[in-house]
């Protein structure tokens, strides 16, 4: 197979401005250019955040730092302007508020740093969801390159051959990435591999990619390190899964002994407050039930959802 039809297609780069230009909502686009012409291009002359630029080229985005705060600013004041002229419609036209003022301050305050918190949350989930989804399929990955190495097959055509696959989707668009480096930036297979490894959110991704640079680089035997790294990252998964059961048990002891017996005590606690007649914080029996029914009771059942949820996205 001759080089030019094994060359993988710039549009199947992450990297590519103009697949994603295509790729991207007319509005979305319209709207980060008038937040780059309105704050943007004033934030570009100071140089950025090197820490959010790095964030940003792991959760994938393709926005510089710059345009990113933009978006955020610009977004910002949206809301700030939306929940002020709601805050006094509501506040001062339909409630006839004296305070309605105080009101629309700390609901203009809570929408600003809703956004900025929602900005914030957004990139930190985008780098999660990438590094657990690399990391589940880093294995898998590591096993088929070990094959096709073993095979005699030139590093330069075992990353084309990776990137070609349709399947595991995102460690398939990191060698799709190595090769836009090579074949459309023009840079050597080494530093195609070290570049790939720095807009990486996960550990064990960098640490592979860097470690077959230097492989490449030193000439060692590429198959028998691939068979070994593939046989650490899956016994590394499988203490990892061994944690979260033994999570899973602390979970349930908590589940039971807070929860559960939390809401008999207070449900005893409510029967002795109706029976002597007196309150408790200013609540009676009823309303003490009626807290613990649609407030307590949820808050914990939703609490140790997320606590699992979390424990397990973490043992993917």
């Amino acid at each position: 197979m001759s080089a030019s039809s094994e060359t993988v297609a710039p549009s199947a780069g992450a990297d590519s401005p103009a697949a994603l230009q295509k790729r991207r909502p007319v509005f979305l686009s319209r709207y980060r250019t008038l937040s780059y012409h309105l704050f943007g291009e004033r934030l570009e002359e100071g140089g950025g955040s090197d820490v959010l630029a790095e964030r940003l080229r792991r959760a994938g985005f393709a926005v510089s730092p710059a345009m990113h705060t933009g978006m955020m600013l610009l977004t910002v004041l949206v809301a700030a302007s939306v929940s002020a002229v709601v805050s006094f419609l509501l506040f001062f036209e339909i409630l006839h508020s004296t305070q309605w003022y105080l009101y629309e301050l700390a609901l203009v305050g809570i929408s600003a740093t809703s956004v900025v918190a929602g900005f914030r949350f957004l990139v930190d989930s985008r780098i999660s969801n990438r590094k657990s989804q690399l990391e589940r399929e880093l294995p898998f990955t590591l096993s088929e390159l070990s094959v096709l190495a073993s095979t005699g097959t030139s590093p330069i055509r075992l990353m084309r051959r990776m990137a070609q696959r349709d399947h595991d989707p995102a460690m398939t668009e990191t060698f799709r990435q190595v090769i836009y480096k090579t074949d459309i930036q023009g840079k050597d297979l080494i530093t195609a591999l070290a570049d790939t490894a720095k807009s990486s959110p996960s550990t064990s991704v960098r640490d592979t990619l860097w470690d077959l640079a230097n492989m490449i680089h030193q000439g060692g035997n590429l198959d028998e390190y691939l068979r070994s790294k593939s046989d650490a990252v899956l016994q590394l998964k499988r203490l990892i899964q061994k944690e979260f059961i033994e999570r899973l048990s602390t979970f349930l002891d908590m589940y039971v002994s807070l929860v559960l017996v939390g809401v008999l005590m207070i449900a005893v606690a409510a029967f002795l407050l109706n029976a002597l007649g007196s309150t408790a914080a200013g609540l009676n029996a009823d309303e003490l039930l009626l807290l613990l029914t649609f407030g307590l009771v949820p808050l914990a059942v939703a609490m140790t959802i997320i606590m699992v949820s979390i424990a397990y996205a973490g043992a993917e």
